[in-house]
């Protein structure tokens, strides 16, 4: 399989239909759909080391997701589904994270990253799945900014390591800790993502700037080639992902989450 072909970039465009959908959906930048997709592509091209595989589909998911958010999170701003003080400070911390999360994957090898990248996303379906409800606050209220910094640093450590923006760990959060209603903590996501996942992707860039073994068009464990051809795509479908995502029950949207995380998860461990 050829990198820069018709084939290629019409798959590449479609699985940023469905990536767009989902993150404008769900709050997420869509990394637990790409970073799979990415790992098969590259080892159908061959001769592409695991380990650099690995980092690249984390890195390129990473700075994907940043312009996918992007769009979506307009979306829910305009329906007052944002959050803007938290977000800010949980993106602030999240920014530092990401920037420790990308500097410790550069110096672990695929074998770990892999697993690792499926026990996280498995963990967050099973704390879905078997939460309790409790009420749900319909207003932004402020949050002591201390635990706030704490678990946006820690969200950004995390996801930058295994390469996802960080929704998948902060929907539970905002739902689970803050009591978000799903759609609140969908739109206050989404427009977190933005800049810890560009923080982790400037991580990747400069940790693998010089790798042997990149593909063409690669800024280090990133592929512009992939970035570009998801994102024209993904970036035009997250906004109708949001629309649904606004209209839809919260515990529905929830459930879908969760089935996705472990689908997402089995593929990681070759299942």
């Amino acid at each position: 399989m050829e990198l820069v072909s018709w084939s290629m970039i019409l798959i590449l465009m479609g699985v940023g239909v469905g990536i767009g959908f989902i993150s404008g959906l769900m709050g997420i930048a869509g990394g637990v759909v790409l970073i799979p997709v990415l790992l098969k592509i590259q080892s159908l091209m061959g001769g592409i080391p695991p380990d650099t595989a690995v980092k690249v589909a984390f890195g390129t998911s990473l700075l994907t997701g940043v312009l996918t958010t992007s769009s979506g999170t307009w979306q829910h701003h305009r329906k007052n589904n944002v959050c803007w003080h938290d977000a800010m400070a949980l993106s602030g911390a999240g920014i530092a994270g990401a920037l420790v999360g990308s500097t410790i994957s550069s110096y672990l090898s695929g074998a770990v990253l892999k697993p690792l990248f499926g026990v996280t996303v498995l963990a967050v379906a099973v704390i879905l799945v078997l939460r309790s409800e409790r009420e749900v606050s319909e207003r932004c209220e402020r949050h002591p900014l201390g635990g706030i910094i704490a678990v946006g640093a820690s969200i950004g450590t995390l996801s930058a390591l295994v390469g996802i923006g960080g929704g998948v760990m902060l929907m539970p959060f905002l739902t689970l800790v803050l009591g978000y209603s799903p759609q609140r903590a969908v739109g206050t996501s989404g427009a977190v993502i933005p800049l810890v996942a560009l923080s982790g992707a400037i991580g990747y860039i400069v940790h693998g700037w010089g790798e042997s073994g990149l593909l063409p068009f690669s800024a280090g464990y990133v592929n512009l080639f992939f970035v570009l051809c998801v994102s024209v795509s993904s970036m035009l479908t997250a906004p109708l992902g949001a629309k649904v995502g606004i209209k839809l029950h919260g515990r529905w949207l929830n459930r879908l989450f969760a089935v996705l995380l472990v689908l997402v998860a089995l593929k990681m461990f070759d299942f």
